[in-house]
């Protein structure tokens, strides 16, 4: 594929078969680069869910080798001896199609990309959206790095010194800024959908249903509550895909609990931003959590916030100003965050408000903008 005189060329790398609020926020990057004249170029280990996401957006889509045969999430995170095993096609990929740097945005690429990106004469930026330490073989690719993004200044506090000092904080970009008639419109769509009344309380989690995420707090938040608030009964609401480690603890206490009629699991939706905006209250409970993309999407739509203190919303969230921020094992706090927001209408337009002021400034041209003078500085021009 020749290059376009004078645009800059990146790659975006992805493993086919894994998708999350991550990956979503670089095709969302990406776009918005292209808006800017810049060139990405999205390339995938193998089919699914990521080349599918990736050309719903309208890009075109190069697909490379899988890393292995084992599916998706059932595969450990950490070095395998086939990221070393790819590098020779990586390689050729990146000559072929003409990059000028490689955009990794999960630690399995940058394992993989790091070292062909090295040995083609390209310049590698790793974005940072982890809360795990980084290890012997995610160090060595980080000193490959020529810029590291990080997501929140949580998620670079656990990078070692050396990999601070070339590390910029950058908080993810939102498209979907909503007004008050988009949220009616979906509370009406989706209570339909899921066979609710239409004035039912309606509790959200949304996100990757792993441990770490803790989305059974939401089965303590519903028992806590009690089915009836000031007449409307209450539902709860979990989004995701199950992810290893899964959290087993939301199905025992679902049924624990009695709570199969109320504590609804539509699995993975699309479009996203309509089952957020058809919620009350968007919870967000994960332990060491980077910054939780779909915490941001829910303020920017105009849906009040409960989260984690244990991660790098603390950077964003105001306790009391524009959601609550609570600590994830506090469970009678989550209870009475939630029933405060519910009952105090002057509070959760409070929230509304303040949350999309917020957000505002997280619009995808300025991201892209300060994205792109991260590229500009990598490359020395």
């Amino acid at each position: 594929m020749p290059k376009a005189s004078g645009k800059l060329r990146v790659g975006f790398p992805y493993v086919g078969d894994r998708f999350g609020g991550s990956n979503m926020s670089s095709l969302v990057m990406a776009g918005g680069l292209q808006e800017r004249g810049i060139e990405p170029v999205i390339m995938t280990h193998g089919p699914g869910q990521a080349a599918d996401e990736a050309a719903a957006r309208g890009f075109s889509v190069h697909r490379l080798p899988p890393l292995s045969s084992a599916p998706g999430y059932s595969r450990p995170d950490g070095f395998r001896i086939e990221h070393l095993k790819a590098a020779p096609t990586c390689r050729r990929f990146i000559n072929e199609l003409g990059l000028d740097l490689v955009h990794t945005n999960d630690l399995t690429m940058l394992r993989t990309w790091a070292l062909p990106t090295k040995l083609a004469g390209a310049r590698l930026i790793a974005h940072w959206r982890t809360s795990s330490k980084s290890s012997l073989s995610v160090s060595a690719a980080l000193m490959i790095a020529e810029r590291i993004v990080s997501v929140s200044t949580y998620s670079k506090q656990i990078l070692p010194a050396w990999a601070q000092r070339k590390t910029v904080v950058e908080f993810n970009a939102l498209e979907v800024f909503w007004t008050e008639v988009h949220r009616s419109e979906a509370r009406l769509t989706v209570r339909q959908r899921l066979g609710i009344p239409a004035d039912a309380i309606l509790i959200g989690v949304f996100g990757n249903l792993t441990r770490r995420k803790r989305a059974h707090a939401l089965a303590d938040v519903l028992h806590g509550l009690g089915t009836v608030i000031s007449g409307r009964q209450v539902f709860g609401m979990v989004c995701g895909g199950v992810v290893e480690p899964r959290d087993d603890l939301l199905e025992a206490k679902r049924v624990q609990m009695r709570l199969e009629d109320r504590l609804l699991m539509p699995g993975f939706v699309r479009p996203v931003e309509e089952w957020m905006g058809a919620c009350d209250v968007i919870l967000a409970p994960a332990e060491r959590e980077p910054l939780a993309r779909n915490v941001l999407e829910a303020m920017a739509i105009g849906v009040p916030v409960i989260v984690s203190s244990d991660g790098g919303l603390r950077e964003f969230v105001v306790s009391g100003e524009n959601g609550f921020l609570l600590d994830p094992n506090d469970t009678s706090a989550w209870i009475e965050g939630s029933r405060k927001v519910l009952i105090d209408s002057s509070l959760a337009a409070s929230f509304v408000a303040n949350g999309q002021t917020a957000t505002g400034e997280l619009t995808v041209p300025k991201h892209a903008e300060r994205i792109e003078r991260i590229y500009r500085t990598a490359l020395g021009r």
